[in-house]
């Protein structure tokens, strides 16, 4: 399954293969936010640098936006007031989960999660670090397992 395997992931670690776990960000009943229902106040993440991922369910899921925020509140604002983000959330709702991680590792983790998840609305600050040594990780909802699937 793979895609949307929410019982996966974890606390970080690197597992064998190199591949660090990353326990994203979910809300206090352990489910990864609907985007259009976060409430930034509750949250906490004003002036939090973070990589972010934003996915819509439903029959088909997939990835719609990956992006790394040097203040998450601010870049989850304009995710939601994206017609082109938004316009996902008829296919079976738009999520979104972050994480935190060091100033000198998060460009890796950005380019490595765009240029694998590939998703449907490009964000165009991917292309300052197309040439980004990549930090592999387990994106959401991914396990060891679903995700060596997923790159072969």
């Amino acid at each position: 399954m793979g895609l949307f395997d929410f019982f996966g992931g974890g606390k970080k670690s690197e597992a064998k293969s190199g591949v660090l776990e990353v326990a994203w960000s979910k809300n206090a009943a352990g489910k990864f936010r609907r985007l259009p229902f976060v409430e930034l106040a509750k949250e906490n993440v004003s002036g939090v640098s973070a990589i972010y991922v934003i996915w819509h369910g439903g029959v088909k899921p997939g990835w719609v936006y990956v992006g790394m925020a040097e203040d998450l509140a601010m870049d989850i604002t304009d995710a939601k007031q994206s017609t082109e983000i938004m316009s996902y959330d008829m296919r079976g709702g738009v999520f979104i989960t972050w994480q935190t991680f060091p100033a000198k590792m998060a460009p890796g983790v950005f380019a490595f999660l765009s240029d694998v998840l590939q998703p449907e609305v490009r964000n165009p600050e991917v292309d300052m670090y197309v040439n980004k040594e990549h930090v592999k990780v387990l994106p959401p909802g991914y396990t060891k397992e679903s995700f060596s699937q997923l790159i072969g």
